[in-house]
């Protein structure tokens, strides 16, 4: 396998990391913010707690591995033509941020009752 398929495919299973931790979060979402559960003020509270922990570690994963697989691969996104590598890094960057305000509403149902 040569080197820049390598790295397509370390990116992807990064990826993948990505997704699981994004799924596992917004079934905690459920469990603890929607459902009934979220009434018992212990199991509420430290669900939220895990699931701002969760959701950081995984921004962090995303814009980490983004940002790794743009300077191995000296990416530029003003030069060149426009392709699928760069389309799918901007969607993981824009999946990241849809993170952040996910994240961002976690914190603001910390602080509600």
């Amino acid at each position: 396998m040569d080197n820049s398929s390598s790295k397509i495919q370390k990116f992807s299973e990064s990826v993948k990391n990505v997704c699981l931790c994004s799924t596992i979060s917004i079934f905690l979402i459920l469990v603890f913010i929607i459902s009934p559960l979220s009434k018992i003020l212990i199991a509420s509270l430290i669900g939220k707690i895990g699931i701002i922990i969760l959701l950081i570690v995984t921004i962090y994963m995303s814009l980490n591995n983004s940002y790794n697989f743009i300077k191995n691969n000296n990416i530029s996104f003003l030069e060149g033509s426009w392709d699928q590598l760069k389309s799918n890094i901007i969607c993981n960057n824009v999946f990241s941020l849809f993170l952040f305000i996910l994240l961002i509403f976690v914190i603001k149902k910390l602080f509600r009752k």
